[in-house]
């Protein structure tokens, strides 16, 4: 069972899931008819909202970090909104070996000619991109995180934390478990957190949420109904939050 908290002064109850459930609502939105390239261009177009919240300026250099899976493609939906925004940006992948809708994303980029180094061809230069930017994105491991981040996702999480850097996470801190808030090691340690559909029940846990910063919960398409099969009336009320951008 997950814990249920009221928010922001209303009367509607935040939800916050499991790993599993928040699983199952992604599965249940795509079987009713959302597709994965839906949400994530939503959960990348929200990055500009929080670069507003947290006035970061257009001078900003930006890195963002990318794992292979659904957490990397939200990374590179961010990475082309934020380009087109003006902001400079560059990309460091860690794995060459992309999901389908991840590759997606990266083909606009490509397409785009947007900076990017792949970290196991280079990690020097991937390391030096880390430590001279303004700002970090943590795009690398989701909620299907399965014990300690290991090889080369390991390192580059040391070289964030070690960085200085403002570093914003998607959906939770990389090396956090999305259920029980255990903070594996290593973890990113972030400024802000990016978290979309419903909080994670890790934020209950006090150390999981100071890694995460100051949390912002976002929007990304989906319907009451499909919300109210993981528990009744459980989908966030973001009419109460700028362009759909709740501030947890």
């Amino acid at each position: 069972m997950c814990i249920l908290q009221h928010n922001l002064g209303n009367n509607k109850v935040t939800y916050y899931s499991t790993e599993e459930e928040i699983e199952k609502l992604d599965d249940l939105a795509i079987e009713n008819g959302l597709e994965i390239r839906q949400m994530m261009e939503l959960a990348g177009w929200h990055i500009l909202s929080v670069f507003s919240e947290l006035k970061i300026p257009k001078t900003a250099k930006v890195v963002v970090v990318c794992g292979k899976g659904n957490k990397g493609g939200d990374g590179l939906s961010a990475t082309r909104h934020l380009i087109n925004h003006n902001w400079k940006v560059e990309l460091v992948l860690i794995s060459k070996e992309l999901v389908a809708n991840v590759q997606h994303q990266f083909n606009l980029l490509r397409k785009m000619k947007a900076a990017m180094i792949n970290y196991s061809d280079n990690k020097k230069k991937a390391e030096r991109a880390i430590k001279s930017s303004d700002v970090i994105i943590d795009a690398l491991i989701g909620y299907h995180l399965k014990g300690a981040p290991r090889g080369d996702y390991a390192d580059v999480i040391r070289t964030i934390n070690s960085s200085g850097k403002k570093v914003i996470a998607y959906d939770i801190p990389t090396g956090i478990d999305a259920t029980t808030g255990e903070c594996f090691n290593p973890s990113i340690r972030a400024d802000a957190t990016l978290t979309l559909a419903l909080p994670k029940k890790a934020f209950k846990s006090e150390k999981a949420k100071k890694q995460s910063g100051q949390i912002f919960l976002a929007d990304i398409g989906i319907p009451d109904f499909i919300y109210d099969q993981i528990y009744p009336n459980c989908r966030p009320d973001f009419k109460i939050g700028e362009r759909s951008l709740i501030k947890l």
